[in-house]
């Protein structure tokens, strides 16, 4: 049975590596020891019941299919990491410790056929794809950032901001916590009230694994006033107070005291 899970846990994995982002509930509707041995199978199911699956479907089974039969061969999609690699992995030491045959089938044609010997090749495969990509910068963090609002949108059924991140000058996703988006306004008044407005959001930050902002769940936000200065008014800045540029790094760098 953990075969079985396994298996479906890689294709979750693959439609996506973060739970709140899939759209399909895979259930197992069968499950038999006919010939073959043991048999299950698995179908898909909206999470949203006023919304149809079956294009996502074909593109994650398609996925499934194609990454299993490249891991026989040897060889590691790009793009699979994550809770679909692990997922995978298992599956396959099992095929080298006490199963020796899994069939798997995509609306009933033969996929792919793993055996002891084909599934050593897919943990070798899967084993130095993570040997090269051990720096996965894949993070939660809590802090704020700050960037302009580029436009509106939903997450799921989350109002949401496009937000364009300051520092990197990247479109992030902005979901808003309930009290937050209360806190905002009747949402039919965003688009006037909040497009081009800069802001520092706050909250859960999310990271994919290049290190990159993928999306904010944000808590709190700030106005960010902008006031144009002219540079004879920088040029008047005094940033040293009377010091001399070296007293000025001891005592930032804390050097003055020890």
């Amino acid at each position: 049975m953990y075969q079985v899970l396994d298996m479906v846990g890689a294709l979750e994995g693959i439609e996506a590596d973060d739970e709140s982002e899939r759209k399909i509930e895979w259930r197992l509707t069968e499950a038999h020891t006919n010939s073959p041995p043991f048999t299950v199978v698995a179908e898909a199911y909206s999470k949203d019941p006023q919304l149809s699956v079956d294009t996502e479907a074909v593109r994650v089974t398609n996925l499934y299919g194609g990454a299993v039969r490249e891991l026989l061969d040897g060889k590691s999609p790009r793009w699979l990491h994550g809770a679909a690699a692990t997922h995978l992995r298992r599956a396959l030491k099992r095929n080298t410790n006490g199963i020796g045959h899994t069939e798997i089938r995509i609306d009933d044609d033969l996929a792919v056929t793993i055996l002891p010997a084909t599934a050593r090749n897919g943990i070798s495969a899967l084993e130095r794809y993570e040997a090269i990509n051990q720096d996965d910068k894949q993070r939660t963090e809590y802090g704020s950032v700050e960037g302009q609002v580029i436009g509106l949108t939903r997450y799921y059924s989350h109002p949401a901001l496009v937000f364009l991140e300051r520092l990197a000058a990247s479109r992030v996703v902005c979901v808003l916590t309930k009290d937050l988006a209360e806190r905002l306004g009747p949402e039919h008044h965003w688009s006037e009230a909040w497009s081009g407005q800069h802001l520092r959001i706050g909250g859960e930050l999310i990271y994919d694994s290049a290190g990159s902002l993928k999306r904010i769940n944000a808590s709190y936000y700030e106005k960010i006033s902008w006031a144009e200065v002219s540079l004879s008014d920088l040029r008047d800045v005094e940033i040293l107070e009377g010091k001399t540029v070296q007293e000025h790094l001891d005592e930032f760098w804390g050097e003055q005291y020890g």
